[in-house]
């Protein structure tokens, strides 16, 4: 056996294989250098990224910059401004200070930095390729600091290749920046996405903030909270019943304006909304806690969004004190209509306002079966869709006879008994055959608004529109973008049931969304956002 098969790494090797605790994606870069600015006391940070980070990440920042030893400094391993003794992590005011970050990047990619003192007379601007020193030189003053990321993970190709599309890593970096655009408000941030700007915030109070990055409807839905009443601050908005969403993106808690993901005070905000938050149903929210750093560890997470409170169960319920008093103002109380009585028996049609969500079923192999009993002197042969369409079209023999039970069913007798359909999921799977058969024949029809409607959105929510409005082109959606984050909905589908253009089109991005994290293709997503939100709900009254 040989000697001496323990060994010290070279430094290389090991700032690669931090870099894979911090840095796994384009997005944890912006993260990282985005905190050095705000750390640095800038009050405008600048963006720009190419082909979702991959190509590029430059930030810009007029910070209080660094001097030339300060720039050879950063980039070394485990070196800080942040921290100088251990008593200093019980007491963490900054968002960095692990002294990772730089080095991490710089060993996975190709990095430039520039950045020069208020008074300075020059900048330094240091050039490193996979975390060896190229050139130091000497530019013209410059305040603050400005990072360049060129062709992250050039030299970890087994990383690089497991980056998604431009698109999505763009998308994981608009969700990043939401998060540093609603903390710090106060501070400007632009955004530029190849050559095109995508905002650029000038500094404001939270509201306007809100209204800036998540939208005027989001902005104008949205309600105090504020608990300053013992030795844990909260403060923040809470979004009332109108704009409940069907995804969880829309929710920002922040500790001492860091952002954090905790379980426990997720489920204490929703505690708030009590039993009226419709189920798989989601509220947005932007919560501020602010605690003693002494009461609270940071450092227990490479990415530091994960954390460990001293007083977590009284943290759990002033939250959720503070939430429900913030919904229960007379004003924000919605007014509920009860659903049908399903104590009695008949099948009388009550109006209802009761909706209910269902997964789409398409094991529909045996109701065809029914209904071909149902319709024995139909043709039988086609798809089970085919012979549901055709026996809602064609009127029974005379000894059926069909009932709408609760607004929600559709019985009927048949040779060999009785069937129940779910006019819900019936009419899904009716629509979304039809959107799958409209995206391949290409022959929109649309029926034109008389009022157009224009819609603000968030950068996200824009994004994502744009990367479906080929196919809901086909379907028979007229869009057209206005602005940065504004569309004008000139025309939907014909005959779809649109009463509220704006919901409509959230609820079918959130839906598509989760479809696509879920795996599914680009058309199929689509295909069933559409077909849920446009087919008739359980709760409405049908005509024969």
């Amino acid at each position: 056996m040989a000697d001496n098969i323990i060994k010290i790494l070279p430094d290389n090797l090991a700032n690669k294989i931090a870099a894979g605790e911090v840095i796994d994606r384009p997005a944890s870069v912006v993260k990282e250098l985005v905190e050095n600015a705000i750390d640095a006391h800038a009050t405008q940070i600048n963006i720009i990224i190419k082909q979702g980070g991959k190509a590029l990440i430059k930030i810009v920042d007029n910070g209080c910059g660094m001097s030339p030893k300060d720039v050879s400094m950063a980039l070394q391993r485990h070196s800080t401004s942040k921290i100088s003794k251990y008593d200093d992590l019980e007491n963490i005011r900054t968002l960095g200070f692990r002294g990772e970050a730089l080095a991490s990047i710089a060993s996975v990619s190709r990095i430039e930095i520039r950045s020069a003192l208020a008074d300075s007379v020059e900048s330094t601007v240091l050039k490193m390729d996979g975390g060896k020193s190229l050139q130091v030189d000497k530019a013209a003053p410059q305040k603050g600091t400005s990072v360049s990321v060129k062709n992250l993970f050039f030299n970890t190709p087994a990383r690089r290749k497991f980056l998604r599309t431009d698109e999505t890593e763009y998308r994981h970096i608009l969700n990043i920046l939401n998060r540093f655009t609603l903390a710090y408000p106060e501070i400007g941030f632009q955004l530029v996405n190849g050559d095109v700007e995508v905002y650029d915030f000038k500094p404001k109070n939270l509201d306007g903030r809100i209204a800036e990055a998540l939208g005027k409807r989001i902005s104008s839905n949205m309600l105090e909270a504020k608990d300053d009443g013992s030795s844990i601050g909260i403060s923040g908005r809470v979004g009332s019943w109108e704009i409940v969403r069907k995804s969880r993106g829309d929710q920002y808690l922040f500790l001492n304006r860091r952002y954090i993901v905790d379980r426990s005070l997720n489920h204490a905000i929703i505690s708030g909304y009590g039993e009226m938050l419709p189920k798989r149903n989601f509220p947005v929210y932007i919560i501020f806690l602010t605690v003693d750093p002494q009461r609270v560890d940071v450092n227990v997470h490479p990415t530091k969004t994960e954390v460990k409170f001293e007083d977590q169960r009284l943290i759990y319920d002033l939250l959720r004190g503070c939430v429900k008093r913030a919904l229960t103002v007379p004003a924000t109380v919605p007014n509920l209509t009860p659903t049908p009585d399903t104590s009695q028996s008949n099948v009388q049609k009550p109006d209802s306002q009761y909706t209910r969500q269902t997964s789409l079923d398409f094991s529909s192999a045996s109701s065809a079966q029914a209904w071909k009993d149902v319709y024995p002197n139909q043709d039988r042969q086609g798809t089970p869709n085919e012979l549901e369409q055709r026996a809602l079209t064609h009127k029974p023999y005379e000894q059926v006879k069909i009932w709408q039970l609760h607004n929600c069913y559709i019985l009927t007798e048949i040779k060999s008994g009785l069937i129940i359909i779910d006019q819900h999921v019936a009419h899904e799977r009716i629509l979304y055959e039809k959107a799958l058969r409209d995206f391949q024949e290409a022959k929109p029809s649309s029926q034109q608004l008389l009022f157009p409607q224009t819609l603000d959105l968030s950068p996200e929510e824009f994004n994502i529109l744009m990367e479906m409005h080929p196919f809901l082109q086909r379907l028979g959606f007229i869009i057209k973008a206005f602005g940065k984050q504004t569309i004008v909905v000139e025309g939907v589908p014909s005959g779809a049931r649109v009463s509220d253009e704006h919901t409509f089109l959230l609820e079918i991005i959130d839906d598509y969304k989760n479809n696509r994290k879920a795996g599914a293709e680009i058309r199929e997503s689509i295909a069933k956002s559409y077909s849920c939100k446009s087919a008739i709900k359980a709760g409405e009254k049908l005509q024969p």
